[in-house]
């Protein structure tokens, strides 16, 4: 396939998921400005919400699932072009330059980023942009949202860049048990950006000042206390640049582990519910599920290094792309659409160990809280701040879900022994 019929292909390919995505995605004025009634987040409501609410959160959340399709669609429909010459003569110019195959693996890499990116674009205007304008949850402008996807840009390609340069070294340098050394190599990695992400990658996106409430901090590190975690710091992100949306994390590895709030959830809510998300996330320490996350991702990688390895065997498979092996440059296409379709395929497995993390963090909160009423009212305010499907399609539960959906979190606060419906 010539450059420039690739081209036309996929650029075809992002205007129309765009275009798609927009018709999907209108949804009346009326609906899209609906208010909450005003005992919207009373606890005594339980898991009902009305069928109201249930629409309007329901035509904003439907076409995010499009959206998935579509993204996915998209990115497979990429790698496959690549992989049938485009690539391939990109690859064998690369090779000329000093550097060699070095040079092409990153230069190789970076071009799978770009392009990615620039194909997405149109896609992720309408979902992330115009959509979250027109439904109120956007405080951010074209200028800062375009500056949001350079960032993004430019961390995707120092990832894949390195990505690609890990692995095609340790297959070259190890040809026996690269699957092995790509397999330590890629552990690795995936332990050092959990350490780092807070560190070198998050600032890029946001600023994080000490918490100013004092009594809140307070309340933050008792809490953590009682929990037997060590928060070394308390930061809050300037949320409210970029959206409306309510959230907290704790994120890193050791020295670098920190609790971040939204400064939208600290000024959305009262102390009390500020307080029950706090233990949410410390939920996930006294778990260790940032730990155990990155124990799942070694277990997967080893799966995939082990299938990659029964693949290397099979020339034919490499010469759909132009590639004489899995050592050989020109396969990176092949090797991105063997991620990509093992992700899609490993993905409700991926959301049930989630869900599972989340329902646990939920059950800790109440525990250190002791205040499921609280509970309650918070997750029925995060409903309405986050649109979230309050009747989520069984499918998208069990494909895309990392958290329960927010009637099943709230009836297991209700099934405890600590409140009764």
């Amino acid at each position: 396939m010539s450059f420039g019929r690739a081209a036309a292909v996929l650029i075809c390919l992002s205007i129309a998921c765009a275009v798609i995505l927009a018709v999907v995605s209108r949804t009346p004025e009326s609906i899209r400005r609906g208010e909450p009634r005003e005992d919207a987040t009373d606890p005594a409501l339980g898991a009902r919400f009305t069928d109201a609410d249930v629409e309007r959160h329901g035509r904003y959340r439907m076409p995010g699932y499009v959206a998935f399709a579509l993204f996915t669609g998209l990115e497979i429909a990429m790698l496959i072009v690549f992989a049938r010459g485009p690539f391939e003569r990109v690859i064998a110019r690369a090779e000329s330059l000093p550097g060699g195959w070095f040079a092409a693996a990153a230069i190789g890499a970076v071009l799978v980023a770009v392009v990615g990116a620039l194909l997405s674009l149109p896609l992720g205007y309408v979902r992330g942009f115009a959509m979250e304008h027109a439904w109120g949850l956007s405080t951010q402008d074209v200028g800062g949202w375009l500056g949001d996807r350079a960032k993004s840009l430019l961390v995707g390609s120092v990832t894949s860049v390195i990505a690609a340069l890990a692995f095609f070294s340790v297959v070259r340098l190890t040809p026996r048990l690269w699957w092995v050394w790509g397999w330590i190599a890629f552990t690795s990695l995936t332990a050092l950006i959990a350490f780092a992400w807070p560190v070198l990658i998050a600032p890029l996106f946001n600023t994080f000042t000490p918490i100013e409430d004092r009594a809140l901090e307070r309340r933050v590190r008792d809490l953590a206390a009682a929990a037997h975690v060590d928060i070394d710091k308390v930061l809050v992100a300037d949320a409210s640049r970029r959206t409306t949306a309510e959230n907290a994390y704790v994120a890193g590895l050791g020295a670098s582990r920190r609790m971040v709030l939204y400064d939208t959830l600290i000024a959305g809510g009262t102390e009390d519910e500020t307080a029950l998300v706090v233990a949410h996330e410390l939920g996930h320490q006294t778990e260790n599920h940032i730990v155990k996350n990155v124990a799942i991702a070694s277990a997967g990688l080893l799966v995939g290094f082990a299938l990659l390895a029964w693949l290397s065997g099979r020339s034919g498979f490499w010469a759909w792309a132009g590639a004489s092996g899995i050592s050989d440059v020109r396969a990176m296409p092949l090797l991105l659409l063997f991620v990509a379709i093992m992700g899609l395929l490993t993905l409700p497995l991926q959301s049930a160990v989630s869900r599972s993390f989340e329902r646990r963090a939920d059950e800790v909160a109440v525990e250190l809280t002791e205040d499921p009423k609280t509970a309650v009212r918070v997750f029925r305010r995060l409903a309405f701040a986050n649109l979230a499907d309050l009747r989520p399609p069984r499918i998208a539960i069990w494909t895309l879900y990392s958290h329960p959906p927010i009637p099943d979190r709230i009836r297991s606060v209700l099934a405890t022994e600590w409140i009764s419906p």
